[in-house]
């Protein structure tokens, strides 16, 4: 079953109160990296103790010191941390181990890697749990959600545990849900929503109908 990922960019009363109203419709809650910047592990500590039960990644996009950082995000309340495709394969090995350490998981973002089928190969190889087709923030004026790489990976590794993410709006779940990816990772269309809360339960409903059919 897909999952909704809701992505968590802004300051630590706005995260928590968007998350008081929209929890119910998501499945994991993204520390992302701006809010990792303005408060650090505070808020992933924080949105822990007011959410327990649910399930948190820390967007940390390591690129160095993978068991280290990782450690930090785990021992923090993460469920999830990210690590940089580009980073170099022990550093996404020291991050693997620190997430086998705690029983979590690692999910690494393709972000600016120029041949996603190939490095996607390795990182399967060196046992990633998820990697995420990721659209930058500064390229989503000019760079539509990467559904034909999605699709190529798809094809590429069927059984590989796949993310999307970068301006995902809810019209882009007619072309993403057809190629079964584990996580969906919405932000602003949720986030900078009227009602984020009622954005969150659209996304989550779409979603869920889908696996229902019995075509995912």
């Amino acid at each position: 079953m897909t999952k909704l990922q809701l992505a968590l960019d802004a300051d630590l009363p706005s995260a928590l109160r968007i998350l008081s109203d929209a929890h119910a419709h998501i499945d994991i809650a993204e520390i992302g990296t701006p809010l990792v910047f303005r408060e650090g592990m505070r808020a992933l500590r924080r949105i822990r103790e007011a959410f327990p039960q649910l399930t948190l990644m820390a967007d940390l996009k390591i690129m160095d010191a993978g068991r280290a950082e990782a450690d930090i995000a785990f021992s923090a309340g993460a469920d999830l941390v990210t690590v940089m495709a580009a980073a170099a394969d022990a550093t996404i090995a020291g991050a693997l181990e620190s997430a086998r350490s705690h029983e979590k998981r690692v999910m690494v973002d393709m972000m600016q890697i120029a041949h996603p089928r190939a490095r996607a190969l390795e990182l399967v190889e060196l046992g990633c749990d998820l990697l995420c087709l990721h659209t930058a923030h500064d390229q989503q004026a000019s760079q539509a959600s990467p559904f034909a790489q999605l699709a190529d990976l798809r094809g590429a590794l069927p059984a590989a545990g796949l993310a999307i993410a970068g301006g995902v709006k809810l019209a882009d779940l007619d072309r993403i849900l057809p190629l079964r990816p584990q996580v969906i990772i919405v932000g602003s269309a949720i986030t900078g929503a009227a009602d984020p809360q009622a954005s969150a339960e659209q996304f989550f409903q779409r979603i869920r109908e889908y696996g229902h059919t019995g075509t995912d």
